[in-house]
């Protein structure tokens, strides 16, 4: 318990063993502002670095190794205004909560000026904590709901590559049926969340226009004439590559990905709806997320929140349980527009100004600098190639409505049964795969947030004229969803969300994806929570390819290491050879099937990134539209890929498998294959549950590292009791 004399009164907070803090208000308000008071008291250091981050001002107190960061921010990031519209579109009770919790932090900061409790960052950097306003939590928020809820605008990166698909001597006659082998729109054998035995939409589900052959040359041919190098800064702008490594670095939210589980009362070993919700958000110390309890009349809901954010964002209530997990929907566009002049653009025949916003980006130790950001209609130039008479800017189907999204969020706190969280999602503007179980016995899925019906004629994977506007958004009804599945179980890491949807501009989902090891461990006919950890467990160690490629290994030469790497079973444990031995062989048969063909595609990272292991198993099989076998028998490429392997593990020295790892300081965690926060909850006559959220819920204290061991060792703690 903590005690603080303010302005009149005092503050109490309570916390559990581990410092969750349990914040009991009188009322809604009160209890926002509690949260505020207490996530500043864990994170205020961490809480700066966040609204520094997403508001474009690292430099300024940090120096100029931050400048690329907030130049990233400042061109396509929002106005004060803007952000203050979003935030008075909100519900009451949703601005009160905004607005109570930068009271909350003030109070803290004020409380820590006066009696020398502010964090290393601010005495290390000789900077003072200015006020917390709404406008840092929704500038944060902005961030933190793109970061895990946007996809798409993948269209520059793809025009590189078929700019660089032409001028291969060998593909260049075939660059359509590479791309569709590279950058497919539908793989039907992909696990899905919803099966189409299942499926309330499968009989009659929307339709995409996707294109063929002629339509793609069409859409090549007609693009503005920018040469390949000339793209480069619109792909690090679109996939804010600057922002994103700093804020890694910081460790503020950059990352999304995510798995969940949901089981039935009938699935149930219980006989209680189950469920296992694990964010994978990145790690940091402290950690990127944190914990609290809200109670107040009317609201009682406990689990995992963003320190800057108002609200609980994964969690509990005694009704329900609830996970997100990332949608990867393609919600963005690149569009282009003829430029006219220095300060105009023309589409369709309509000239029309940029508008333009000038702000000054200030670095340590070095001049003030005029970061200008201009915009078309559809949202913020990312880029304007010298010489070439074209703008090319961002449409996205959440373009100053992000926060709207807390609408669908905060009616977690409020729902009872499923038919509640359906009547809120559907003001979601951004992208997630939302899963529930009520204690009422429901459990079910939403696929949520705007989608774009596009234009017909286009290739969906390259920037579009921006005469080519959306359609409006597909209706809630028509997005995947799925309430009380017939076998009883909900499982996604991601995945593709029904048989008939595509990939749009990014190839994620192929016949070949890390849905299926988690699947495969939830095989039992009734299932426990225990089972649900075990799962957790064992995906963090399965390599997610092997089941893929066993079949075609049974042709590889009977050498030593061919027999480890068969050996396996897709289990890849610290200090095994033979993990060691097959992690290198995909990346070899990755180089033997695809380099003398397509060459390095500019960096290593970009040729595995891009030669999926659905592709792998495509080209093995002849199931691709180019001939990447170019003549030769699959087992004459897998053992060629195998002798690259065995010299590799001489040369190395003959190691052993190590995996990856998270460091709290001097502490390692093995694995981290794992979800950043992990709640597990059962939804009997009471709502229980644990959790696990390393390495502790402060930055500094006693409970900065208290959970570490917890994670070490794949232990949960009790979570409060909504």
């Amino acid at each position: 318990m903590m005690l603080a004399l303010l302005a009149g009164y005092a503050i109490k907070i309570d916390r559990d063993p581990y410092g969750v803090p349990i914040l009991k208000g009188a009322s809604w308000e009160r209890a926002f502002f509690l949260a505020g008071y207490a996530t500043a008291q864990d994170r205020l250091g961490q809480m700066e670095k966040s609204r520094r981050t997403a508001r474009g001002r690292l430099s300024e107190v940090y120096g100029p190794t931050f400048a690329a960061s907030d130049r990233d921010v400042l061109k396509v990031g929002y106005t004060d205004a803007e952000l203050q519209d979003q935030i008075d579109a909100l519900p009451k009770p949703i601005k009160a909560a905004f607005i109570q919790y930068s009271s909350g932090v003030n109070t803290w900061i004020q409380e820590a000026k006066t009696s020398s409790k502010l964090p290393e960052t601010y005495t290390t950097n000789g900077f003072q904590p200015e006020p917390w306003t709404p406008l840092d939590s929704a500038a944060i928020s902005v961030r933190f709901l793109q970061t895990f809820g946007r996809g798409g605008a993948g269209e520059i990166r793809n025009w590189a590559l078929a700019q660089y698909l032409a001028a291969r001597p060998n593909l260049k006659d075939h660059v359509p049926q590479v791309l569709n082998d590279l950058a497919w729109f539908n793989d039907p054998s992909a696990t899905t969340t919803v099966p189409l035995s299942d499926d309330p939409l499968g009989k009659n589900p929307p339709k995409f226009w996707l294109p063929n052959k002629a339509d793609t040359l069409k859409h090549l041919a007609a693009l503005p004439k920018v040469g390949l190098f000339d793209l480069l800064p619109g792909i690090r702008v679109a996939s804010k590559e600057a922002s994103t490594l700093v804020a890694e670095k910081l460790g503020v939210p950059w990352k999304s990905g995510s798995y969940a589980m949901v089981v039935s009362k009938d699935r149930s070993a219980t006989g209680s709806p189950l469920l296992l919700g694990a964010p994978q958000m990145g790690w940091g110390n402290p950690s990127i997320v944190s914990e609290m309890s809200l109670q107040a009349p009317g609201l009682r809901v406990t689990g995992m929140g963003v320190p800057g954010v108002p609200g609980v964002m994964i969690g509990v209530t005694p009704d329900l349980a609830w996970t997100m997990t990332t949608g990867v929907a393609d919600t963005e566009d690149i569009v282009y527009a003829a430029r006219k002049g220095d300060d105009g653009y023309v589409i369709e025949g309509r000239e029309h100004k940029f508008e333009t916003i000038s702000r000054v980006l200030k670095i340590k130790g070095q001049p003030d600098e005029v970061v200008v950001q201009r915009r078309t209609i559809d949202g913020p130039v990312i880029l304007e190639p010298k010489n070439v008479p074209f703008v090319f800017s961002r449409r996205s189907s959440f373009w100053k409505r992000e926060i709207q999204s807390f609408e669908a969020l905060y009616g977690m706190y409020t729902a009872k049964t499923a038919a509640d969280v359906s009547k809120n999602i559907d003001r979601a503007t951004l992208n997630f795969n939302a899963f529930v179980a009520t204690k009422s016995g429901d459990t079910a899925y939403f696929y949520a947030g705007n989608i774009p019906k596009r234009a017909e004629g286009w290739d969906p994977r390259f920037p579009i004229p921006a005469e080519a506007t959306w359609q409006g958004y597909l209706p809630r009804d028509q997005m995947p969803h799925l309430i009380n599945p017939k076998d009883g179980l909900l499982a996604n890491w991601n995945n593709k969300p029904a048989v008939w949807w595509p990939n749009g501009d990014t190839p994620v989902w192929g016949r070949v994806f890390r849905d299926k090891v988690l699947r495969d461990q939830l095989t039992k006919p009734k299932l426990s929570l225990d089972d649900l950890k075990k799962a957790a467990w064992s995906i963090a160690r399965l390599d997610d390819t092997w089941w893929s490629l066993k079949p075609h290994l049974e042709s590889l030469p009977d050498t030593t290491a061919a027999k480890a790497i068969k050996g396996i079973d897709g289990w890849t444990l610290d200090g095994h050879d033979a993990a060691w031995l097959y992690k290198q062989f995909l990346t070899d048969l990755r180089s033997e099937l695809f380099a003398s063909s397509i060459g390095s595609l500019m960096t290593p990272d970009n040729f595995n990134q891009a030669l999926q292991p659905s592709l792998i198993l495509n080209a093995l099989e002849g199931k691709t539209e180019f001939d990447w076998l170019a003549g030769r028998k699959p087992a004459e490429v897998l053992a060629k890929a195998l002798a690259r392997t065995e010299d590799a593990f001489e040369k190395a020295g003959k190691p052993g498998y190590k995996p990856g790892a998270i460091s709290f300081g001097d502490q390692r965690v093995p694995y981290s294959n794992r979800g950043t926060y992990i709640q597990v909850v059962e939804l009997g006559k009471q709502v229980e549950g644990t959790n696990v959220l390393a390495p502790g819920q402060a930055e500094q204290g006693p409970n900065a590292m208290n959970q570490v061991d917890l994670a070490r060792t794949w232990t949960y703690k009790p979570m409060v009791r909504p």
